[in-house]
């Protein structure tokens, strides 16, 4: 996986600069103004304060220029350390480079440990306390710190990455289930439609005897269930624009029904149905819609019965046709996967399955109070 350079939000609010300027403050008073005071040279009590200043400016610019900031007041310790005003044991870099370890994430690795090698090498070098026990007191110190300063940002770095990479995949999920739900509706929507008034306009044309008022009226039918398919398409297109979920207005069991009967279908129904969480209502819709539309396609069959009532915590919905049954090995199609999705995501079950005595059954089991 390549780096992802991680931005580190909400740093530069007001908090952060009057707790950067209370480090620098604190840095200067503990480790530079007593030396810089006792400086004798006046030249190099004037060298020591821009030194301070410029450790000051590193603290306080240190998210602003996370890679310039650890550089500045590492040479200004260092040139401090070697002019006698500044005890700092690299404080002041180390705090310069915690913002550096959590932008550049794992890269800083290389980085911390270049900045402990260089300020080992400047501190051996420059280091103007003579006593060795003083400069390996300073050393030890400065070691720790910049470690410490790497090893935090470091952690929060892959921290921020870990947060950054699970907030893509939520994206990319929640685009899937998206996608899925508005294939699942438009199957459902215009499915549904075209299947019932592709049978009813085969009715219409079929019937033997059949009067002008008559095929006015299979006509008008045929329009509003068409008018209505496309009004819900179009909920489903603005609802999508705004980014809501993408579902439409499920039909009433009674206009399924007549929708059924008017495509030529004989359908018996027997509906107990309590009081249901909306969504639960909405797949048991959905369930006789797409086990009806399967029937009108694809069955053959000239009859079927509905049976919906509650059983203890469930309530069972039952679909029977009496056509040609499921043929052998083929593969489930979307409208039997998204009805199977619909049941699932609410808690309950659903087979499909040929019936002894011919035709198929859709039975599903819902929940009667909502899952979790």
């Amino acid at each position: 996986m390549s780096h992802v350079e991680t931005p580190v939000a909400g740093r530069e609010t007001k908090l952060s600069w009057v707790v950067d300027l209370g480090a620098a403050l604190i840095l200067i008073v503990v480790f530079w103004l007593q030396q810089l005071i006792a400086a004798s040279d006046r030249w190099v009590a004037v060298v020591g304060s821009f030194l301070a200043l410029v450790v000051v400016a590193a603290v306080l610019t240190r998210w602003v220029f996370p890679s310039l900031a650890p550089v500045a007041a590492l040479v200004a310790t260092g040139i401090g350390w070697t002019l006698g005003v500044s005890t700092d044991p690299m404080l002041a870099v180390a705090w310069c480079l915690y913002p550096l370890a959590v932008r550049r994430g794992a890269r800083t690795r290389w980085i911390g440990l270049a900045a402990i090698l260089v300020m080992l090498i400047a501190s051996l070098a420059y280091g103007s306390d003579g006593s060795l026990a003083g400069l390996d007191q300073r050393l030890v110190l400065a070691a720790a710190a910049l470690g410490a300063s790497w090893l935090l940002g470091h952690v929060e770095a892959r921290r921020l990455e870990a947060v950054q990479r699970a907030t893509l995949e939520r994206a990319a999920y929640d685009r899937v289930m998206q996608q899925t739900a508005m294939a699942r509706e438009v199957h459902d929507v215009v499915g549904h439609a075209l299947s019932v008034i592709g049978a009813e306009a085969d009715v219409a044309r079929n019937i033997p005897g059949a009067t002008e008022d008559d095929l006015r009226q299979s006509l008008a039918d045929i329009e509003r269930r068409s008018r209505t398919a496309l009004e819900q398409v179009q909920a489903l297109v603005r609802g999508l624009r705004r980014g809501e979920d993408a579902t439409a207005r499920p039909a009433e069991l009674p206009e399924l029904v007549a929708a059924a009967q008017a495509s030529g279908l004989d359908v018996e129904s027997r509906i107990d149905l309590p009081a249901l969480p909306l969504g639960t209502k909405a797949v048991v819709s959905r369930v006789v819609q797409e086990a009806l539309s399967n029937i009108v396609r694809h069955s053959g069959a000239s009859r079927c019965e509905i049976a919906i009532w509650p059983e203890e915590k469930w309530l069972v919905v039952r679909v029977d046709d009496d056509g040609t049954g499921l043929p052998v090995r083929r593969p489930e199609g979307s409208g039997l996967a998204g009805m199977r999705e619909r049941v699932e995501e609410v808690g309950g079950t659903l087979t499909v399955t040929n019936r002894l005595e011919g035709g198929t059954r859709v039975l599903a089991r819902l929940p009667l109070e909502a899952s979790a």
